[in-house]
């Protein structure tokens, strides 16, 4: 399949839908809407809502259905981004090629929009007019990679492990299945059970994502270091300046790289339920995260 025009058509999708899930811009407060609308619209790749979309087309759903999750997930990604660059986290400048929110919009708007963006992304998921069993297992499947069980317990042990020299790989394993991983993860369930998945199908699904969560963190350590800040759209070198352990610092490379192919084979082999029609889509996009070079 040509993914270039798979992940562009998807892209634009979502793109064109994204932002009427926000609130009209209100008459006081005009700063919060601008910095949760620049946050929104100054790039990214998409991959996690395109991951819901696909997840909904393997098990026989209809794309148009997990449009709302998946925008409401592209939110909760970009809150997390937007916390994540604060001076108090990692004290970044550059996303996605452009000022990071906190330096255009100062710290205590950037800490705002990204309130306001997951609380944003549940109101959108709670007024989701679907069949209400299948939303309320969205609804808790994207709640739990979100916060204290995902996402969020992943930065804070993130925080915790930083500057440390003695950051074992079962603990850096854990760090990443939860900041990273979890929300990818959830990403392509939830588009699964919202196409009306079949236990065994979400279990593939779940299997798919986790190989795919710690391929994309690997990968993400690797281009820290090798990769094109211009490409990139981030700083690079920020995670040797910060005294982080990543699978680089442990691994080299080069090992690095081979360990992330090796994901994306366990990846591909969880699709193996799946007709091989349905799963090119899943299975291009899993090789694109370790050949990418953004």
């Amino acid at each position: 399949m040509d993914l270039k025009a798979y992940l562009k058509e998807r892209k634009a999708l979502i793109d064109s839908v994204l932002l009427t899930y926000l609130p009209p811009e209100p008459e006081f407060g005009k700063k919060l809407y601008e910095a949760v609308k620049y946050s929104l619209t100054v790039g990214g790749k998409r991959l996690r809502p395109i991951l819901c979309l696909a997840g909904c087309e393997i098990v026989g759903g209809n794309r148009n259905d997990a449009l709302t999750p998946a925008c409401a997930i592209e939110m909760i990604h970009t809150y997390s981004l937007i916390h994540d660059d604060l001076p108090a986290m990692d004290n970044d400048t550059l996303r996605r090629g452009h000022p990071t929110t906190w330096v255009k919009f100062g710290e205590a708007t950037a800490i705002l929009a990204g309130d306001a963006l997951l609380n944003r992304a549940f109101e959108v998921l709670a007024d989701w007019e679907f069949d209400c069993n299948r939303k309320v297992k969205v609804i808790s499947e994207i709640a739990r990679a979100s916060g204290m069980l995902g996402m969020v317990l992943g930065q804070q042990c993130d925080l915790d492990a930083e500057g440390r020299g003695d950051v074992p790989l079962e603990e850096l394993l854990f760090i990443h299945k939860h900041k990273t991983g979890r929300l990818i993860t959830a990403s392509v369930v939830s588009g699964g059970i919202t196409g009306g998945g079949s236990p065994e199908e979400i279990d593939a699904l779940r299997r798919y994502g986790d190989s795919l969560g710690l391929a994309f963190q690997i990968i993400d350590d690797v281009l820290d270091v090798v990769g094109d800040q211009e490409k990139l759209g981030k700083n690079v070198g920020s995670d040797l300046e910060k005294g982080k352990t990543t699978f680089v610092t442990i691994f080299g490379v080069e090992k690095a790289r081979k360990m992330a192919y090796e994901e994306v084979e366990r990846a591909v082999e969880a699709l193996s339920i799946f007709p091989a029609e349905k799963r090119e889509p899943l299975e291009a996009i899993a090789r694109f995260v370790v050949e990418r070079e953004y």
